[in-house]
């Protein structure tokens, strides 16, 4: 990556924080680029840092958000979701309002920006809702240079909707701050990064506080520059598969693409905007805990119920099933067979599937092996595209997503919903191999629990 002078019309261009200029010799185009930074954090002598995290945007129910607006006056809900107020305009709005909040908190030292540049461990413990087991997960947060997706540097395994990106593309140009992390996962495969993150969290921490979900979340900031160097070397090797978080890193590659068309600035030099704030995870981290996300089927055009379930009788074993009976079932189901819960005003039904080499010839071809494989896959583009007569381009107006089954029986029994399907937990493995194979997921295929949580570090681009 070329550095050199800049020109002048580019020398007011800022790069990361001490960005060292070997370091940015050394990350080639084929190489990840994940950087230490000055963060802005909440200062412990001004707020309960227990009160000022919130889960990420996207799982907040309006309810949550009053709650967490009550919790505290510096809760950054008013920053990543900020309430809709009468009388918003194009100049005065909940965008303006977040990057309103963040400036007077900086200015009132409510937040503050390390003095050096840093790598920061993030540490969760939970109860696995699955088996009850206490688990930890360690992240690694930092910068994470943006890459077109078509590089195979950093690598999605979902599709975005379009309605989010609308939205977190105008908090972005307002705010020019990432406020939530990307979920990254790498692969370590000697363990080097693994370990020296592993002796990081038997230190003393900056703070170790739960949450509403009885989740703790502690922080450290590593400021050693060997450390740092070794950690960055580490990680620069390894493909990053998004895990959760497609909406903003593909909203901050367009604001950084945008960027720089706008400065006129060339591709061998460097932007703030260039990078994301990303949290990475190892692959095999014991904490690495994946659920699914079910689908909610509202009401549309020339659906029956009656007809809707005899269609799948030529290709699923059909066995009705009472909702608890049923979501204890995919809970512990392992067998090879496709399996998936179904509810419709009918009843309840367990779908086993029969034969998978009959399916794909009624779904999309080309595809290789793995495509057909994923549940998520077969659930969409062969039940809902191909039996239902529902394409995907209608499935972001018609699908709902829940983790919860019983809001899929209160929606049908409420006749907001003409079906609901339940599915099992997906492998963390399918992220990887479906991104190797350069294909993509339906939206919102994986659930990773618990979320990261929002305001433990914001990355400012100026």
């Amino acid at each position: 990556m070329a550095v050199g002078a800049l020109s002048k019309k580019n020398s007011c261009v800022k790069m990361p924080h001490d960005m060292s200029l070997q370091t940015i010799l050394t990350a080639t185009k084929t190489m990840v680029n994940f950087q230490s930074f000055q963060a802005w954090r909440y200062n412990p002598e001004k707020v309960r840092l227990g009160e000022v995290l919130a889960p990420p945007y996207d799982i907040i129910s309006p309810k949550g958000q009053d709650d967490l607006y009550n919790r505290s006056p510096y809760n950054c809900i008013r920053l990543i979701l900020n309430r809709e107020e009468s009388g918003d305009n194009e100049q005065h709005n909940r965008y303006t309002r977040a990057r309103d909040f963040f400036n007077e908190w900086r200015r009132q030292n409510i937040l503050i920006q390390d003095t050096k540049s840093c790598f920061y461990l993030y540490r969760q413990v939970f109860k696995d809702l699955g088996g009850g087991q206490i688990k930890n997960r360690l992240a690694l947060l930092g910068i994470l240079r943006l890459e077109p997706l078509d590089k195979g540097i950093v690598v999605p395994h979902e599709r975005t909707l379009s309605r989010p990106i609308q939205d977190r593309s105008q908090l972005l140009e307002t705010a020019q701050t990432n406020f939530s992390p990307v979920f990254g996962l790498y692969e370590d495969p000697r363990g080097a990064v693994t370990s020296e993150l592993s002796r990081i969290a038997k230190t003393d921490p900056i703070f170790d506080v739960p949450d509403e979900m009885d989740v703790r979340h502690a922080l450290w900031a590593i400021q050693d520059s060997k450390v740092i160097e070794s950690l960055h070397q580490g990680l620069s090797a390894s493909k990053i598969y998004i895990a959760d978080g497609h909406h903003r890193y593909q909203t901050a590659l367009n604001y950084a693409q945008a960027q720089r068309c706008r400065l006129g600035i060339s591709a061998d030099s460097l932007l703030p905007s260039d990078f994301v704030l990303t949290a990475l995870v190892e692959f095999h981290d014991p904490g690495l805990v994946v659920h699914p996300t079910h689908r909610i089927v509202r009401p549309f055009p020339g659906f029956d119920p009656g007809r809707a379930l005899e269609s799948l009788r030529p290709f699923f074993k059909i066995e009705p099933l009472a909702p608890e009976r049923l979501a204890g079932h995919l809970k512990e189901s392992v067998t090879g067979q496709m399996e998936f819960g179904l509810i419709l005003s009918e009843g309840e039904f367990l779908l086993t599937l029969k034969n998978l080499e009959v399916l794909k010839r009624k779904m999309p071809g080309g595809k290789p092996d793995i495509w057909y494989q994923v549940e998520v896959n077969v659930l969409g583009h062969f039940i809902l595209a191909s039996l239902w007569n529902l394409p995907d381009h209608q499935w972001e107006s018609t699908l709902q997503f829940t983790q919860n089954y019983k809001e899929i029986l209160s929606s049908v029994r409420d006749n907001k919903a003409v079906a609901g399907f339940m599915l099992r937990s997906p492998r963390i493995e399918i992220l990887r191999d479906m991104g190797d194979a350069g294909e993509l997921m339906p939206q919102k295929s994986t659930y990773f629990y618990p979320k990261l949580a929002t305001g433990m570090v914001f990355y400012h681009h100026r």
